[in-house]
């Protein structure tokens, strides 16, 4: 689908974030719903994917031997609560048995 809608046009996200506005608001509590009401979104960043055309053999190949991996940032920027704590264990093993089952070496950006 991804390769389809960028062979068409470019594609435009908005980047929005929910800051905490109020004591009893949680990254820990996932079961906890922060009102948008009480807490707006902001919009922080707009991201612009150029139309293209990724599907090469070097693109493809260098696909394979990238992991993606949300705690590869600075360390005011991580994530939070406890459901991204375990996220970042079950990527790093996806990675790392994808990685082995594909015979090849193992990077990230």
């Amino acid at each position: 689908m991804m390769k389809a809608t960028l062979k068409r046009g470019e594609v435009v996200m908005k980047f929005l974030i929910q800051p905490k506005t109020a004591d009893n608001q949680s990254a820990e509590d996932c079961m906890y719903e922060w009102k948008e009401k009480e807490a707006p979104f902001y919009e922080v960043a707009t991201i612009h994917i150029p139309r293209q055309n990724f599907d090469t053999p070097d693109l493809n190949k260098l696909g394979e031997t990238l992991s993606f991996n949300c705690w590869n940032a600075l360390p005011e920027h991580r994530p939070l609560g406890s459901i991204n704590r375990m996220r970042k264990i079950v990527y790093e093993r996806i990675s790392r048995v994808r990685n082995e089952m594909n015979s090849v070496e193992r990077r990230e950006p």
